[in-house]
């Protein structure tokens, strides 16, 4: 998809503990004239630090389960370092109970990583521009709809077998049928 002429590509950085999935996703996402991924981290502190020492970029794009560390726990430190940034958490695990403490800490969007590398970019887009909006984020629609219930679910499995999504691309990026664990 091409950006409209004069629009800058959206500075972008990312934090995931596994370097395939970290770098894959940062291919795609430069593939795309929207994006550009400035940065790439492996853990929450290094990101903290870019963040009070550099100009913070437009997004992060944060796993939830990096190593032994909760992404979670980057997101208030993050706010208070660059209010503006939009923070987006990414990851394999449809959580109800995670989702909901993300929005709650202020991220803007939770992703997964089985949606399709498209409808990954075009959710990250449309985030920077309306943030915080339920209805751009499918997991959160869903669990809307079944309002009621406080059980924490995590879907993933079922999810990554109906949608081929990011891990299907990136088998067929790196050119390999091994799995990927994230």
């Amino acid at each position: 998809m091409a950006a409209t002429e004069g629009r800058r590509r959206l500075r972008i950085w990312m934090v995931d503990d596994n370097a395939l999935v970290r770098e894959s996703l940062a291919q795609l996402l430069n593939a795309d004239t929207r994006f550009r991924v400035a940065r790439q981290f492996d853990s929450v502190q290094p990101i903290l630090a870019a963040l009070a020492e550099e100009r913070p970029p437009d997004i992060i794009l944060l796993d939830l389960n990096i190593g032994k560390e909760i992404g979670l726990s980057a997101i208030q430190p993050a706010r208070k370092l660059a209010p503006g940034v939009k923070i987006l958490m990414l990851t394999t695990f449809n959580n109800t109970f995670a989702e909901e403490e993300a929005f709650k800490l202020g991220a803007n969007g939770f992703l997964l990583k089985s949606y399709e590398p498209q409808e990954v970019a075009g959710l990250i887009y449309q985030s920077f521009n309306h943030p915080g909006e339920p209805r751009l984020f499918p997991n959160l629609a869903i669990r809307n709809a079944g309002r009621g219930s406080k059980e924490p679910k995590s879907t993933a499995a079922s999810d990554a077998a109906e949608r081929p999504g990011f891990f299907s691309a990136l088998r067929q990026l790196v050119g390999s049928k091994r799995n990927v664990k994230c």
